[in-house]
């Protein structure tokens, strides 16, 4: 998976700089001339937008300004909160200001364009800005205006097939590749089979171009911290691609391995050993890569790659994760890797754990980590 984050040391300059970012009691949405707020549904949509963003917007609850179907449907049914909230939504909406760019009718719906931007921001750190540009919707529900995702409005036409377990939604313009969606519910059933692990429950696979257009489905014009191509969603039993294509196994892991709060670097880390990179890169050349950059340097540790401090351009946190679940499978097959994917999402139980199933100690893991990576680089 291609993903894009903001580095932790711009966030930590951007609300440190600051210090009065957060304090606010009300986030103030501004609103572009071009929204014409003296026409009554306008007025009210704009209202209901600005009221949403108020009120926590980044917490799980039952949100009156959102639709109750999608409430029902969906554990998280905002679907930008998890890439437009890298930080809690009080914080970021009074650093990155929102305005409401249009409101425009779309059929029985009203689409809501809005641009978050900062002020004051030079050099470096101009290049954050804007965060991103949100596209959802506002449709009656009751009476009364609520928000909705744009992932059913855009998609409402486009063309579904299912094959085995999973059903490819993808649109018109799309030729649908039958032999890939094919190999694609292989993938999954023979992961299951090989892990032993519970039945995989169904999932609707969206198909788009690009990672901007997937984005789209994420109620997303334009967005950067979290850009990705491919994101699966295991509670709403959804998974987007936007490579283009029916098989992107990487993705298919998070949807087959059975869901629970493990540590990121194990999660992405089986699913690259087993489903390689976003773009087609398999586990064997991205590891290769990884030892080429680290033989390069002796003073990165297991901690910068823990914290991702280092290695983004050549996906160090993934991969070292997947390099630790073929060492775990070379020194004890199945079970050793399954008691990495049982590790608690907690960094000192996972140095823990590492150092338990490979018998070393704790001044020792990056010795043993370096060690792990560089077997695999070019002799």
């Amino acid at each position: 998976m291609k993903e894009t984050t903001i580095p932790i040391w711009l966030l930590l300059f951007l609300f440190s700089a600051n210090p009065t970012i957060g304090q606010q009691t009300k986030i103030d949405v501004a609103i572009h001339f071009r929204v014409d707020t003296s026409k009554k549904e306008i007025k009210e949509v704009a209202g209901l937008w600005a009221n949403y963003l108020n009120s926590k917007p980044d917490s799980l609850y039952d949100n009156p300004y959102w639709n109750n179907a999608e409430k029902i449907k969906y554990k998280s049914f905002d679907f930008s909160t998890p890439y437009l909230y890298q930080l809690p939504s009080k914080q970021l909406l009074n650093y990155y200001k929102p305005t409401i760019l249009s409101i425009e009718k779309e059929g029985e719906y009203y689409g809501i364009r809005t641009l978050f931007s900062a002020n004051g921001l030079d050099g470096e750190y101009q290049r954050s800005n804007p965060w991103c540009i949100t596209k959802l919707y506002a449709l009656k529900e009751n009476g009364e205006w609520r928000l909705k995702n744009a992932l059913p409005v855009i998609t409402e036409k486009w063309n579904k097939k299912t094959i085995g377990k999973i059903t490819f939604i993808y649109p018109q313009h799309h030729q649908f590749n039958n032999h890939l969606a094919t190999k694609a519910d292989q993938f999954c059933n023979e992961l299951s089979k090989e892990f032993k692990f519970p039945e995989w429950k169904p999932f609707e696979f969206y198909i788009t171009e690009s990672g901007d257009e997937m984005g789209k489905l994420l109620n997303f014009d334009f967005y950067a911290a979290g850009y990705t191509t491919g994101i699966g969603m295991n509670d709403e039993r959804i998974l987007l691609g936007g490579t283009g294509s029916e098989y992107y196994p990487h993705e298919f892991v998070h949807l087959v391995v059975p869901k629970f709060n493990r540590p990121g670097l194990i999660e992405e880390g089986f699913a690259t050993w087993k489903g390689g990179q976003g773009g087609g890169k398999t586990f064997e050349e991205s590891a290769e890569l990884l030892a080429s950059e680290l033989s390069k340097n002796d003073t990165v540790t297991f901690s910068d790659i823990l914290n991702k401090k280092w290695g983004w351009l050549y996906a160090s946190f993934y991969t070292t994760g997947a390099v630790f679940c073929k060492a775990a499978y070379d020194k004890g097959g199945i079970n050793l890797v399954k008691k990495l994917l049982e590790t608690p999402n907690d960094d000192e139980k996972l140095v823990e754990t590492i150092c338990s199933l490979f018998e070393i100690k704790g001044k020792d893991i990056k010795a043993f980590w370096r060690s792990e990576v560089l077997k695999f680089k070019r002799k």
